[in-house]
């Protein structure tokens, strides 16, 4: 149900990568504490997430076959693209990832607290305590993905415990469910009782708490799915619980992004200067990528990527590990379908996905729908969201066009042959927007044909010719926690599996 935003004096904080504290510290300093409202906090940290959904996750997108490095660059001994891995590899991730679920969880305390004190106004803070728990599970879910057994139920409590043990990563994934249905009942009050927000204490959803619950099941989906190959009997039964409806739109944050040093969309701003100099001479197109959408003539293939700077007519690859690719500005840019303006949303998750993940629980018989119907929403959802003209039109007839095997959903075929389906439509919608999500059904369904044909490094110095299975526990934490880190080897990147990994 939409909400009619009301101005209150309400001004956002803007910050592209969050509050910068210490590490697991609250979102104030102990010893002088500091009484912000949620209004103001919640802004900051879903920007944060956002911004680091965008930009954090570029050497995924190496490893996924969708970009590759300049020849610019001489090639490395040791990096991404080699996949070895050191203590440091994922440090930098693992703390801004904590310094927002710091803020998150400043904001479901600092509400709930406001909420016991102001009972007329419980439901309007149980919205910003609802968020909370859904961003904080959202976050969470990340950090297991990539290392596992995390701190969770002892964490974030500021100096009350500096050093918190880590929690089996099927646990938290279970208490994940728990946090986020918590989170619908506190969204579903604030419906039942006419909640109106101030203007910019929502920059993702503006007040329309019915889609925060359609995001809050598609996101339980995702966790749900993830677990598909070790604990579908549980997965399943949590699925066919959910109400309310799914993603049917974008969830994508902006504050009013505008062309100013650190005010501008965090992807543009990493790619474009505020004169408009494309910057950008790191990432460049890989050419399995290209491939999979102009083999196909899919009108995507030029809007996820650019033509070579100075040859508006060349679409030109590298790639990754490759010690012969092409020279700086002779392969491919970002293009103008994920580099749309500078004030341009930041997204968390793609409508698209949300539609993919409800064609494959219906595939498995988790969900009702029919598979064959999600499956093509989800691709008409990419195909707006890069900017495909006439979107709807053009992707029927790309998915209707029987020669394309890459996404013709023929009838009579085995499970498999319609996953495989998902999970390459899924990698096109997810190319450079949410790379995270390609990583995680890469490891999760390594066998299908699709994942098999992504290529893997070219590049000489690797010590294990796959891509890795999980981040290394990082460099700060055996400094600060080494009693409770897990054990790990200098292999454990390519050897300790997540748990939700066949």
């Amino acid at each position: 149900m939409k909400r009619i935003m009301l101005a209150a004096g309400v001004v956002y904080l803007f910050a592209a990568a969050g509050c910068k504290k210490g590490y697991l510290d609250i979102n104030q300093n102990p010893n002088n504490p500091a009484d912000v409202a949620p209004e103001l906090v919640l802004p900051a940290a879903l920007n944060s997430t956002a911004a680091r959904q965008v930009n954090a996750f570029n050497f995924v997108s190496g490893w996924m076959g969708q970009w590759a490095v300049s020849g610019s660059y001489a090639p490395s001994t040791s990096n991404f693209t080699t996949y070895k891995e050191t203590t440091d590899f994922g440090g930098g991730l693992w703390a801004t990832i904590y310094n927002t679920l710091e803020d998150y969880q400043y904001v479901e305390t600092k509400s709930a607290e406001l909420a016991a004190g102001l009972p007329d106004k419980a439901a309007y803070y149980g919205f910003y305590q609802g968020a909370a728990k859904i961003m904080k599970s959202h976050d969470f879910q990340q950090l297991v993905d990539m290392f596992g057994d995390v701190p969770y139920f002892n964490a974030l409590q500021g100096t009350t415990n500096l050093q918190p043990v880590y929690d089996d990563a099927q646990a938290i994934y279970q208490d994940l469910i728990v946090q986020i249905n918590a989170g619908i009942d506190l969204m579903q009050a604030a419906i039942s009782a006419d909640v109106s927000l101030p203007t910019g204490s929502d920059i993702m959803f503006k007040g329309d708490f019915d889609s925060w619950i359609r995001f809050a099941n598609s996101l339980k989906l995702r966790i749900l799915i993830r677990q598909s190959e070790v604990n579908e009997a549980y997965a399943k039964e949590e699925a066919g619980k959910i109400q309310g409806g799914f993603l049917d739109q974008d969830a994508a944050v902006n504050p009013g992004y505008i062309n100013s040093a650190g005010k501008q969309n965090p992807f543009w701003s990493a790619n474009y200067n505020t004169g408009g100099t494309y910057i950008n001479d790191f990432w460049r197109a890989n050419q399995f990528g290209l491939d999979m959408y102009e083999d196909y003539d899919d009108p995507r293939a030029h809007l996820v990527y650019g033509p070579t700077p100075g040859n508006s007519n060349v679409w030109q690859g590298n790639y990754i590990g490759a010690t012969d690719g092409y020279v700086g500005s002779a392969s491919s840019i970002f293009g103008p379908g994920v580099l749309k303006s500078v004030g341009q949303p930041a997204v968390i998750m793609l409508e698209a996905e949300s539609d993919f993940l409800q064609a494959e629980a219906a595939l498995r018989g988790w969900l009702g729908g029919d598979a064959e119907d999600l499956y093509h929403d989800g691709i008409i959802a990419s195909f707006e969201y890069y900017g495909v003209p006439d979107a709807a039109t053009a992707a029927t007839a790309y998915y209707s066009d029987p020669s394309n095997d890459l996404a013709y959903w023929k009838s009579g075929q085995t499970q498999t042959f319609y996953l495989n389906l998902i999970i390459a439509q899924k990698w096109l919608a997810e190319n450079t927007v949410t790379p995270l999500e390609v990583w995680d059904d890469y490891r999760r369904l390594p066998n299908l044909p699709f994942n098999q044909s992504i290529p893997l490094t070219e590049s000489p110095y690797y010590d294990v010719l796959a891509v890795p299975v999980r981040i290394l526990y990082v460099t700060s934490e055996y400094a600060t926690n080494a009693a409770n880190v897990p054990s790990q080897d200098a292999q454990a990147h390519h050897t300790q599996k997540i748990f939700w990994m066949p």
